[in-house]
């Protein structure tokens, strides 16, 4: 059986008005065009619909029966193409972010919280993941985006610069340095380091290490913790002092200390990372937002 979409709006219209002429008027076609169609509709259907008359059209129980399936099946019609056209859009669907405790502690938030706002419909899936891991995922097709450490430069990948940070040295509120307004990198040297695992950190510790080679300083690193608050806990502890991204200023408890670091001003860039080839409209959608977002930052 055939019914066809229009002829189930034209059977809605005629439902709600009980008039050929003001239902015609609404769907802006002619009142035989819609008599027309109603009567395809009903020989479709095997069944009178509507009674009709010189005076007044009326439904049959059999078109009130049919009135409540049409209506359920044009209300999932609806809500079908409203989110295809947002699916199309980059309002709807699903996107996976990862994301590192630099970005968690900065601009991220904000960020989620903006888009969330323009795209309530585009579910978001924060995975945490250091750098390396994050790439892995990204060409392993686990990601849609990823948030990390860059420098970064791989074939197939485009990259925006969303967070550029310059380093701090964290350290206890009683080491004899912290009432200083900044630090010179070497007197830093003197004191012992805590840092992030080699495994996980290893593309912040290579632009550290970057940074003291520069400054033929050579640090002393007495321990490694696999995330931010372990490394800020040791230091809490008085184990040694460390090296952060400007963004965990704002997470630092009052038992933790932040010097500027003289010499250091070179940034420390997060990236946002995506595979070209896999780009579809949510993830373009929030990449367009992002890169608002950061400009106006």
């Amino acid at each position: 059986m055939d019914t066809g979409l229009r002829r189930l709006r034209y059977f809605e219209a005629l439902h709600d008005e009980l008039n050929f002429h003001r239902a015609a008027s609404r769907l802006n076609i002619t009142q035989s065009t819609l008599s027309r169609a109603i009567a395809q509709l009903e020989r479709d259907v095997g069944t009178k619909l509507f009674e009709r008359s010189n005076k007044r059209v009326r439904v049959t129980r059999a078109g009130e029966a049919f009135a409540v399936g049409c209506a359920r099946v044009l209300m999932q019609l609806d809500a079908t193409l409203d989110r295809t056209h947002k699916v199309a859009r980059g309002y709807a669907g699903s996107l996976r972010i990862g994301y590192t405790d630099t970005i968690i502690a900065g601009c991220l938030p904000d960020l989620i919280k903006s888009f969330n706002g323009i795209a309530p419909d585009v579910h978001l899936r924060l995975i945490q993941g250091y750098t390396e891991e994050q790439v892995t995922m990204l060409e392993g097709g686990l990601l849609d985006i990823g948030l990390l450490t860059g420098p970064l430069s791989r074939p197939g990948f485009e990259t925006r610069v969303v967070q550029a940070d310059r380093l701090l040295a964290i350290m206890p509120r009683d080491h004899p340095l912290a009432g200083e307004a900044d630090v010179a990198l070497a007197g830093l040297a003197r004191s012992p380091f805590v840092m992030g695992d080699p495994d996980r950190w290893g593309a912040f510790n290579a632009h550290f290490q970057n940074l003291c080679d520069r400054a033929h300083v050579r640090p002393e690193v007495i321990q490694t913790a696999p995330e931010s608050r372990a490394i800020l806990g040791l230091v809490a502890c008085g184990l040694g002092l460390t090296v952060m991204p400007e963004s965990f200023a704002a997470t630092l408890d009052a038992r933790l200390a932040a010097l500027p670091i003289r010499g250091m001003e070179e940034p420390m860039t997060t990236l946002a990372v995506w595979r070209r080839a896999a780009a579809h409209p949510a993830l373009i959608r929030f990449v367009e937002h992002m890169e608002a977002a950061t400009a106006v930052r």
